[in-house]
């Protein structure tokens, strides 16, 4: 899934002569707290809700407040996940896509490229998640497959998260059974240390909630 697959047709740009009154209300409307601002058919700024709140005119053009240096973007043909790297990274609600030449040709908002990510990821599909814990050097992911498929089950996605100043892996499996007593058995029979385990009901909470967690995953 690519950058271009993500684009919302909702979020129209601003121009730069647009007032920052209505760049208010068009936040308001769609949610976000940022949007790309575009001349023609060029990237040229960004503006975000506090900077825009913080001037006193709200006829102000935008262009007087949008940030025109180092602009976030993604091309169209990069991965969810390098697009994911830039919300998270860059801490916004909204990213511009650029094709290969250099033009605008829309923007992804956070709750669409998070919905788009849950289904890459398979969050959505019925089963468990079982979080693993070991050393570094033990890790193999063949192995882990191993065990599982032992068992009559499927990795339906993997992500892993070296725990800070060690060097040990935490390695956080979907597995596509609610019943994996069978599996847990054979972590165990083979020394894998079990940290924790989810059943569907809690893997629905709330996405956005989850979101860090799947940052990890980008970093595989």
């Amino acid at each position: 899934m690519h950058a271009i697959d993500l684009i919302t047709a909702d979020i129209p740009p601003l121009r730069p002569q647009d007032d920052v009154g209505r760049a208010l209300e068009w936040m308001e409307e769609f949610k976000v707290s940022h949007l790309p601002v575009v001349d023609g058919r060029r990237l040229v700024g960004m503006v975000k809700d506090q900077d825009l709140v913080d001037r006193s005119d709200p006829r102000a053009a935008v262009s007087s407040v949008m940030d025109s240096v180092e602009l976030p973007y993604a091309r169209g043909g990069q991965h969810i996940y390098a697009v994911m790297r830039l919300f998270s990274e860059r801490g916004l609600t909204v990213v511009p896509v650029l094709d290969e030449m250099g033009v605008y040709i829309g923007a992804i908002t956070e709750h669409e490229a998070l919905k788009r990510l849950a289904q890459v990821t398979n969050i959505q599909e019925p089963g468990s998640v079982v979080v693993l814990e070991m050393n570094l050097n033990d890790y193999s992911l063949h192995e882990i497959a191993r065990l599982v498929e032992s068992n009559d089950a499927k990795v339906l996605s993997v992500y892993t998260h070296v725990l800070p100043d060690s060097n040990r892996v935490e390695v956080t499996l979907k597995i596509n059974r609610e019943d994996i007593s069978d599996v847990l058995r054979s972590f165990e029979r083979f020394e894998y240390f079990v940290k924790s385990t989810y059943q569907s009901s809690k893997l629905h909470d709330d996405l956005r909630g989850r979101f860090e967690e799947l940052m990890r995953y980008i970093n595989l």
